[in-house]
């Protein structure tokens, strides 16, 4: 399982990672991203099963990743989105898609994950 992490903060990433590696996701591919255009070339060379990624940085800029990821040839990744705003949340929970509030509890990040896993198969 490849999980890709897209965050501009480092110690978001960071803390993120520690998390995986608590709940034993050492064995998988973690990949990282701070912005939008590595999250792409990322995503064109290792096909991740599952993004987390800040909703700022899949919504904003000229060609925000989400339109980008759209409208490109990619594998179908299960995205998470994180936010430290809970109205922006809300919106992609009503979407469907699996949303977790910063600062992010391990149990949330390990429900979320699960249910990504679900999707992916």
């Amino acid at each position: 399982m490849k999980i890709m992490l897209v965050d501009d903060k480092p110690h978001v990433r960071n803390h993120l990672k520690l998390m995986l590696k608590q709940l034993h996701f050492t064995e998988d591919v973690i990949l990282e991203a701070n912005c939008d255009q590595e999250a792409i070339r990322l995503i064109t060379e290792h096909e991740p099963d599952i993004i987390v990624t800040d909703a700022k940085l899949l919504l904003l800029g000229e060609a925000p990743l989400s339109e980008r990821l759209a409208n490109a040839q990619y594998p179908q990744s299960t995205i998470i989105v994180t936010s430290s705003h809970p109205f922006v949340l809300e919106a992609f929970s009503k979407g469907g898609i699996v949303s977790l509030l910063k600062p992010i509890a391990r149990g949330e990040l390990e429900g979320a994950l699960m249910r990504a896993f679900a999707v992916t198969g």
